[in-house]
C-alpha cells in the first residue's frame, strides 16, 4: 500500500512567523505574525490556500500583531495579539476570516497571549513576561483577572504559551529563549490546576534541532487533526534571512509526557476521518468511535442533540434541555447523566458535539469541554444522528478509533524517539517511518536498563519489533539513532578558556570510554572545566553568541573539574546533577581522567581512583564528545576515544 507523505515545511516563502492554528467546522484556519495578519485555511493541514487579510491598514496602524491567535465561541471570533510586543488587545469577526476591529484598547499583558477554556466553561489567559509565564481567569472574552506567575520557565527568556486539556491533566507547550537562536526549542509542562503547579516534563525540550535543514524550532501551537483523533503540533523554523516557515509534527502523550514525534523531514500525512459529511448527520459507529458534528438550533427548537441507537436496543440520547439550559444524557428513559451549560450560552450559534466511545465508556465533550462520562456500550451496527427540529448541521464525521489507540498506533519518524509500555509476554510492534535508509541502532531504555541493537532499515513505513517477554510489563523509551560510530580516535591535545563548549570528535558515539590528561585553573570562584559526553543539539544564548547564558545549551553530560570535586550533570538544556565526589583537585597540575558511558551507566576516574558511578534514570545514548569551560582555563592531551568493546580491563 502507497503511503501518501507531506514534506517540512509544510510552507514556505510567506513568513510564518508564530503559527496559530484554529480548527472550525471542519477546516484549519492559520493566522501568523505579519502586518495584516494574513489567513491561510486548510482542510488537511498540509495543502494552504490564502483566503487573504483578516485586519483593516487603520486597525492597528504602524505596530505588526505579534502572534494572533484566534477563540470561537457562541457564534463570535476573538482574536488576541499583542501589537509589536506593547500589550494586548482584544479584536472580534463574525467569520475566521475578519475583518477583525478591535474591542478593547491595550489590555497589557506583555507578549505571546493564549486562552484555554476548561470544561467547567471558564476561560483562563496566558502569556510570556520577563519571569516566565503568566496566567490568569477571564470573566469574558475581554476581561482579564489577577495575574498569577505560574512558575514555568526555560532558563532564560521564554514566550508562546499554549495550554490544553487532557484526561484531567493541563498541559502547557511553551518556547525559548531567542528566535533568532538555532537552539529555539519547545518545552513542555503539566498541572493539575491551570494556573499553579506546573511541573516542568521530564522529557524537554520536546522538539529542538541546531544541526539539521530546519532550526530555531519554536513557538507552537497543538491542533486536532481532520480524523478527529491525532493531534499535530504547528510550529515554526527559521531562515538565514530570519524569515520562518511552517512546520507540523505528530504529538502524542505518554502519561503526562508530551511527546512529538519529530523533527521530521518528512511523514505520513494527517489521515482522514472514516466517514464525513456536511449538512446531514447519519454516522455509522460501534462500540470503539469518535464522532464530531456541528450544529445550532433555531429560537424556536426546544430540545436538540445526538442520538445513537441500533436495531432492538433503547437508543442513546445526548440532547440540550433549553428550558433547565442542561445538557442530558438519557437511555430508555432513565437519566444518566447531566452538565450546565455555561451561562449565555447561544443555542443558535454553531457549536461542536464530540463523542468518544472505548468498549463501555462514552464521554461527551461540547465544544472542547468535557460534559460527562458514562458507563456505555455501544452496539455494533449502531447510527449517530442529530435530533430536534429545524437544526442546522455543518460538518460532522467519525473515525472506528479514539485519541489514545491514536497515540499508541502512531507512526514514529526514524530517527526518533518514542515511549512505550512493553508487553510483559509478546515483543511491542510500532510502525516507523525511516525518513533516510541506513544502518541504524535501536536503544530500548527500562527500569532494568539499556539493551541496544543495531539494524539496517531501508527508506519509507515498516513495522518494528522488539523482543519483549520480560514477564512483567514495563514503561520504556525506545531511541531509533543512525549507527554511532566504532572507530578509535586519537588527538593531541585540546585548549579553552572563558566561557565555552566546543566539539572534539565529529563522530556520534554511544558506549564509549575517554581517556585524557587534564590541567585546568579556575579564573574566578566557582570556576570549572569539563569533558563533554554524548553531547549533541549545542547552542548559545541569547540570539546564539551568548556563551555563559547557553553554557548548559546542550543535551549531553558533562564530568565537571572543580577545585574541590567532580560534578556529573545531565543536561537537556538545564543542569541536572547526577553524582558528585569531593575531592582536591590541584590547579594547573595533569590529572589522568577516564569516563566510561556504557547504557545509562557513566564511571568517572581521576588519578587512578573511581570517584563516580552513576545511572541515569533518562539516559540521552548517543552524542559527541568535546569540551566546556565556564571561568576556567583547560588544556587536554593524549585523548583517547574507544569502543568500550575494544577497552581491555
Amino acid at each position: 500500500m502507497t503511503v501518501r507523505l507531506y514534506r517540512n515545511p509544510v510552507k514556505r516563502h510567506g513568513d510564518f512567523a508564530d503559527p496559530f492554528v484554529l480548527r472550525h467546522d471542519g477546516r484549519y484556519y492559520l493566522y501568523c505574525t505579519n502586518p495584516d495578519v494574513r489567513c491561510w485555511s486548510s482542510d488537511d493541514l498540509v495543502e494552504w490556500r490564502l483566503e487573504g487579510a483578516t485586519i483593516a491598514e487603520d486597525e492597528l496602524p504602524g505596530l505588526v500583531p505579534f502572534a494572533p491567535e484566534v477563540v470561537y465561541a457562541d457564534g463570535v471570533f476573538w482574536m488576541y495579539t499583542s501589537p509589536s510586543g506593547h500589550g494586548h488587545y482584544v479584536l472580534r469577526a463574525e467569520t475566521p476570516t475578519g475583518p477583525f476591529r478591535k474591542a478593547t484598547g491595550n489590555v497589557g499583558h506583555a507578549i505571546d497571549g493564549n486562552v484555554f477554556i476548561d470544561d467547567d466553561g471558564r476561560w483562563y489567559f496566558y502569556w510570556a513576561g520577563d519571569e516566565g509565564i503568566w496566567g490568569c481567569e477571564m470573566p469574558s472574552p475581554t476581561e482579564f483577572g489577577e495575574p498569577v506567575l505560574t512558575g514555568i520557565n526555560m532558563n532564560g527568556w521564554t514566550e508562546g504559551p499554549f495550554v490544553s486539556k487532557r484526561d484531567g491533566v493541563y498541559f502547557m507547550t511553551l518556547t525559548g529563549n531567542h528566535y533568532l537562536s538555532t537552539g529555539y526549542r519547545i518545552d513542555a509542562a503539566s498541572s493539575d490546576h491551570p494556573l499553579h503547579g506546573w511541573a516542568a516534563d521530564p522529557w524537554n525540550p520536546i522538539l529542538v534541532d541546531t544541526e539539521g535543514s530546519r532550526v530555531g524550532l519554536g513557538h507552537s501551537s497543538s491542533v486536532r487533526g481532520p480524523d478527529l483523533v491525532s493531534t499535530y503540533l504547528v510550529y515554526h523554523d527559521i531562515k538565514p534571512d530570519a524569515s520562518r516557515d511552517l512546520d507540523i509534527d505528530r504529538q502524542v502523550w505518554n502519561g503526562r509526557s508530551i511527546q512529538v514525534l519529530g523533527p521530521t523531514d518528512s511523514a505520513p500525512a494527517p489521515a482522514h476521518p472514516d466517514i464525513a459529511s456536511r449538512g446531514e448527520c447519519r454516522l455509522p459507529v460501534g462500540a470503539r468511535f469518535t464522532a464530531e458534528v456541528n450544529l445550532a438550533a433555531t429560537a424556536s427548537t426546544a430540545s436538540y442533540g445526538l442520538s445513537v441507537s441500533a436495531p432492538g436496543v433503547d437508543a442513546l440520547s445526548l440532547r440540550v434541555d433549553r428550558s433547565a439550559s442542561v445538557v442530558l444524557a438519557e437511555h430508555g428513559g432513565t437519566i444518566l447523566g447531566s452538565a450546565a451549560l455555561p451561562p449565555g450560552f447561544i443555542h443558535e450559534a454553531l457549536h461542536c458535539w464530540r463523542v468518544e466511545a472505548d468498549g463501555g465508556r462514552l464521554r461527551l465533550f461540547l465544544d472542547g469541554r468535557r460534559q460527562f462520562t458514562l458507563p456505555v456500550e455501544v452496539a455494533q451496527g449502531s447510527l449517530l444522528e442529530v435530533t430536534g427540529d429545524d437544526v442546522r448541521v455543518g460538518h460532522c464525521a467519525a473515525s472506528a478509533t479514539t485519541p489514545d489507540a491514536a497515540d499508541r498506533d502512531a507512526v514514529v519518524p526514524v530517527p526518533g524517539v518514542f515511549g512505550a509500555v512493553m508487553p510483559a509476554d509478546a515483543p511491542l510492534s510500532r510502525r516507523i517511518h525511516v525518513q533516510h535508509p541506513g544502518e541504524y541502532t535501536v536503544y530500548l531504555s527500562t527500569d532494568a536498563g539499556v539493551v541496544s541493537t543495531r539494524v539496517t532499515l531501508d527508506g519509507g513505513s515498516r513495522t518494528l519489533t522488539i523482543a519483549g517477554g520480560t514477564g512483567r510489563s514495563e514503561p520504556a523509551r525506545i531511541t531509533v539513532a543512525p549507527a554511532a560510530s566504532t572507530e578509535p580516535v586519537r588527538l593531541a591535545e585540546a585548549s579553552a578558556s572563558g566561557w565555552g563548549k566546543q566539539i572534539l570528535d565529529p563522530a556520534d558515539r554511544d558506549d564509549t570510554t575517554i581517556t585524557a590528561t587534564v590541567a585546568f585553573t579556575p579564573t574566578a570562584a566557582g570556576g570549572h572545566a569539563d569533558l563533554l559526553v554524548r553531547a549533541s543539539q549545542l547552542s548559545e544564548g541569547g540570539e546564539g553568541a551568548d556563551t555563559r547564558l547557553g553554557t548548559h545549551f546542550l543535551r549531553g553530560y558533562s564530568v565537571q573539574l572543580h577545585a574541590d570535586r567532580v560534578v556529573l550533570a545531565r543536561h537537556a538544556y538545564d543542569e541536572r546533577v547526577l553524582a558528585e565526589h569531593a575531592t582536591p583537585i590541584e590547579s594547573g597540575r595533569p590529572h589522568a581522567l577516564r569516563v566510561r558511558a556504557s547504557g545509562a551507566r557513566i564511571v568517572v576516574e581521576l588519578d587512578g581512583a573511581t570517584v563516580i558511578d552513576a545511572v541515569d534514570p533518562l539516559p540521552h545514548h548517543v552524542g559527541r564528545v568535546g569540551i566546556r569551560t565556564a571561568d576556567a582555563e583547560l588544556h587536554l592531551e593524549d585523548l583517547h576515544l574507544d569502543p568500550n568493546e575494544h577497552v581491555h580491563h
